[in-house]
């Protein structure tokens, strides 16, 4: 029976879309917005990876894409493009009650973490997290899967790990957990999956 849960967080518990964030900051760019997210989509891996800083990042971004206003409202902009899975939301919410220890592996940034975090109330039940701007490792990186290892309180071969990522999925069952992908529009799917895992001895 597992007894922990390790959650991925982009289009498992927060859908996303970087459209959104394209159109708004395209409108005040020299670029369209299909090629500004060709332009900018480089720079969200060092982002992702802690290499620049959220500000190094706006000010890269805004001159490889000419833009020309307020960094704030970039910032804000970059930041506001995410969707609560509330399926996703309501099976976490069950797991706390139940008792079991959650926890958060995420490719992300500076950028998004202090919005989702603020926005969405259901990070306040998770009881640790790894980042990937804040350790310098991304996913499928297995030496990532070691961090959280090494920093986490959890047994990887009695820990759900749940991401929407087959690579990730892959990398996290090498590392011993006992992984599950996720497909947001097939939840019930993984509720199945999960209910085969936790019946087993």
């Amino acid at each position: 029976m597992p007894d922990a849960y390790l959650f991925d967080i982009g289009n498992v518990i927060i859908t996303f879309d970087f459209s959104i964030s394209a159109r708004k900051i395209a409108a005040q760019s020299r670029v369209p917005a299909e090629e500004l997210l060709a332009l900018v989509t480089p720079l969200t891996i060092d982002l992702e990876l802690g290499s620049i800083s959220p500000d190094e990042f706006i000010a890269a971004a805004s001159e490889r894409i000419g833009y020309t206003g307020d960094p704030v409202y970039f910032r804000e902009s970059f930041a506001d493009i995410f969707e609560l899975n509330l399926p996703m939301v309501s099976f976490i919410e069950s797991l706390k009650a139940a008792g079991k220890p959650l926890y958060l592996l995420s490719n992300t940034n500076g950028i998004h973490v202090p919005f989702f975090e603020a926005t969405y109330p259901v990070f306040s039940l998770f009881d640790g997290r790894i980042y990937s701007h804040e350790v310098g490792l991304m996913k499928p990186d297995p030496a990532i899967y070691e961090v959280v290892k090494s920093t986490l309180p959890l047994d990887p071969a009695r820990t759900i790990y749940i991401d929407d990522m087959p690579a990730n999925c892959e990398a996290g069952t090498a590392a011993g957990f006992l992984s599950i992908p996720y497909h947001a529009q097939r939840h019930e799917e993984f509720l199945a999956a999960v209910d085969l895992v936790t019946r087993d001895p």
